[in-house]
């Protein structure tokens, strides 16, 4: 006895059924897959981000710098100074040659910037700088649609700037930073900066 054409059929349409769910199955699987693993790189990247600009803080040291025209700047700023037009941003001299944190390294001026849609950070060779010197520069994290910086004062009371004209010349007793994603997360995270003398 062999089957009928109706029970072939049958089993043809109950074998294309799995089929299609198995596949549906295994392609829902894969772009899970991509997804987690595009949102596991972003918030690496973030932590990474966070803790490079929390360990520039930690080592932040009371030493002016001179910027390229030979002006004054205060040890922790809120702009970076590339010229004519600084930018908002922070900027601050800090000891130790940055990407090792070699603590016996001579003291560096660096800074981050926001700038189409991804912040750079920038180091400068010394802490004076020479004339027409330009900053190394790294992009340190994609994807992100604001920086902002809010700067903690000795009374305990918060500025928008600092290091600027006609601001206090002191330490900051903190550093607040806010970074906002493009996928609409905000992360603020806030630092207190270690006592250091002049």
């Amino acid at each position: 006895m062999g089957f009928t054409l109706i029970e072939l059929l049958v089993a043809l349409a109950i074998f294309a059924l799995l089929a299609a769910f198995a596949y549906r199955g295994l392609n829902v699987l894969l772009e899970s897959r991509a997804s987690l693993a595009n949102e596991s790189r972003k918030w690496r990247d973030v932590a990474l981000f966070v803790g490079r600009v929390e360990r520039d803080l930690q080592a932040v040291l009371n030493r002016r710098a001179k910027n390229t025209y030979g002006n004054d700047m205060a040890p922790v700023t809120s702009v970076v100074d590339l010229g004519p037009n600084p930018a908002p941003g922070l900027s601050v001299t800090r000891s130790g040659g940055g990407l090792y944190d070699n603590a016996l390294a001579a003291p560096q001026r660096i800074a981050y910037r926001f700038m189409d849609g991804r912040v750079m950070r920038l180091a400068w060779p010394a802490v004076d700088s020479a004339p027409r010197i330009d900053p190394a520069s790294t992009t340190v994290i994609e994807g992100v649609r604001g920086l902002a910086f809010r700067f903690m004062d000795p009374r305990g009371e918060w500025r928008p700037t600092w290091g600027l004209s006609g601001s206090p010349d002191a330490m900051p007793a903190a550093v607040e930073m806010t970074l906002e994603l493009e996928t609409g997360e905000r992360i603020v995270r806030l630092v207190d900066l270690p006592v250091v003398l002049p």
